[in-house]
């Protein structure tokens, strides 16, 4: 007796890219660019979720992708997940900012970017669930999830408190999470002691005051740093786990971590 296997389910088929041009450049800090893109192709982009993600496509030099050709079969091209930071609904305008941090595909497209080049964007996806009756908030970040720990910032319900710690590599690369919010994180400057990105990010909330029970934490930086904290936090600090939103933005050693690493396995 033979049995007949079901079908697979087809595959969900991805949007295609929304397409935009270079408009602006500017460098930050030392360390960081932001880069806006705009075009009419952005109209239907969505208001990001605070600290949501995209992903920005970068096919070879001389292809062309998508194609207008239906028959072309053309691979879909490498990409990486970028913060959008702020998105201008009126003028169809994406903010996303790059941390120099050496040679990678999507660093040393940013360094070689200029003004008309064009921007490949999926998304938007994801991004922090803002908790009901939220009263007091913790934001632990590294350069990398700075863009995102801003959007959460401006996200917050009039009359939270945030308490804000931020690792950045020295004093030089400190800047405003945002423009419209003030606040004074604790900055801790990781080239300034030697230490591991996401050292004293451990270091700085094993060593804090028992935080009060009501508080809620949003973490992001470095994957293995994320999952230390983490566990910190449970265990040395007794953090319910339902008021932890951790992210592992970037991973040692891996050029293209994924962007949904919450540290939950």
């Amino acid at each position: 007796m033979t049995t007949t296997q079901p079908a697979a389910p087809p595959r969900k088929q991805r949007p295609p890219p929304k397409e935009a041009f270079i408009d602006g450049i500017e460098h930050v800090t030392p360390g960081v660019i932001r880069i806006s893109c705009s075009g009419p192709a952005l109209a239907p982009f969505a208001q990001p979720k605070p600290a949501g993600h995209i992903k920005l496509f970068f096919p070879p030099d001389g292809v062309v992708w998508p194609s207008e050709d239906p028959t072309a079969d053309i691979p879909r091209p490498p990409s990486r997940t970028y913060t959008p930071r702020r998105f201008d609904a009126a003028r169809n305008r994406l903010e996303i900012e790059f941390v120099r941090h050496g040679a990678g595909l999507a660093s040393n497209w940013a360094e070689r970017a200029r003004i008309g080049d064009r921007v490949l964007i999926g998304g938007p996806g994801g991004g922090y669930a803002m908790p009901e009756g939220l009263r007091k908030i913790v934001i632990v970040a590294d350069e990398s999830a700075m863009p995102g720990a801003g959007m959460v910032l401006e996200a917050l319900p009039q009359g939270c408190e945030a308490q804000i710690i931020c690792e950045v590599a020295n004093a030089a690369e400190e800047r405003a999470l945002s423009p419209h919010v003030s606040c004074e994180p604790l900055w801790l400057h990781y080239k300034n002691k030697n230490a591991l990105p996401g050292a004293l990010l451990e270091e700085a909330i094993r060593s804090m005051p028992p935080p009060p029970a009501e508080a809620h934490w949003w973490v992001a930086c470095e994957a293995a740093a994320m999952r230390r904290i983490r566990d910190i936090l449970i265990k040395h600090h007794g953090v319910a786990p339902a008021r932890l939103h951790t992210r592992g933005y970037w991973k040692f050693g891996d050029t293209n971590h994924p962007d949904h690493d919450y540290g939950l396995d």
